[in-house]
């Protein structure tokens, strides 16, 4: 698990709201991170249970009023109404969507910095937002070495996939009915394995970032999603994902080797 002082130290937030009406539902079209006024934004939240999820915020300004969606890796999108926004004083308070206990609260720690918590019966979730950027390496795995971790993570998600009769076609990355039909989808697949064996989901590990690579040799395009989008090409078999699994597990092997060399 990442430890929460280091996240919260890298986490940085602008709330500029960019005219893009939350009426709108292809949140594909509204992932946008260049220019001064993105409408995706990266962070964390903290579950009860203490640990720490990783996902996108999508902020609206709608009649003059902000409204933000969150939309966490391997979950579904949910609502986050806004009881409070204070401009002047960097303040700004959330509510839940199903969950009326719970209250977010996050404060302006400098000119780039916003912070806070989710209070719900009496628990503290420690919570953060910030503008995506190339700074995302800390929390999204971008720099981490790789490890048997990520073999580990492949070998299981290559087992998840090939135990079921097909994979999911309607892939959409939200994986908690995957998990309960027993069918998942490419990237479902990766998220659970990642959970069961490092207990997080970090975006772009060396897994993670392996297995996309491999996807865009074989298949290339511009895909809004590309995991998601091969995925759900029906013209492709299941064969062809294992295939590329063990290729991507080959290439990892092999700079696990080379840096097993080097030392």
């Amino acid at each position: 698990m990442i430890p929460v002082l280091g996240i919260a130290l890298s986490v940085l937030l602008m709330f500029v709201g960019d005219g893009t009406t939350a009426s709108q539902q292809d949140w594909d079209k509204l992932d946008v991170v260049d220019g001064p006024n993105p409408t995706l934004r990266y962070g964390f939240y903290t579950e009860p249970s203490g640990q720490l999820r990783m996902g996108r915020y999508y902020f609206f300004e709608q009649d003059a009023q902000l409204r933000v969606r969150l939309a966490p890796y391997g979950r579904k999108a949910v609502e986050l109404p806004v009881r409070r926004y204070d401009r002047n004083g960097g303040v700004l308070e959330l509510g839940w969507e199903g969950k009326p206990g719970r209250t977010c609260r996050l404060k302006r720690q400098n000119e780039r910095l916003f912070l806070g918590n989710c209070m719900e019966d009496l628990v503290v979730m420690p919570m953060a937002i910030r503008v995506a950027d190339e700074s995302d390496s800390e929390w999204m795995g971008v720099h981490l070495p790789v490890s048997e971790t990520d073999t580990a993570i492949l070998k299981r998600a290559r087992r998840i996939l090939a135990e079921q009769e097909t994979r999911n076609l309607n892939g959409d990355r939200n994986c908690e009915d995957d998990l309960s039909t027993g069918r998942f989808s490419v990237f479902c697949a990766l998220f659970h394995a990642s959970v069961e064996v490092a207990g997080e989901y970090r975006h772009r590990r060396p897994a993670m970032r392996a297995i996309r690579q491999e996807l865009a040799r074989r298949y290339p395009g511009k895909y809004a999603h590309r995991l998601r989008d091969i995925n759900n090409s029906p013209d492709i078999p299941d064969e062809a994902f294992l295939d590329a699994i063990d290729a991507a597990l080959a290439r990892l092997g092999s700079e696990l080797n080379d840096g097993e060399g080097g030392r």
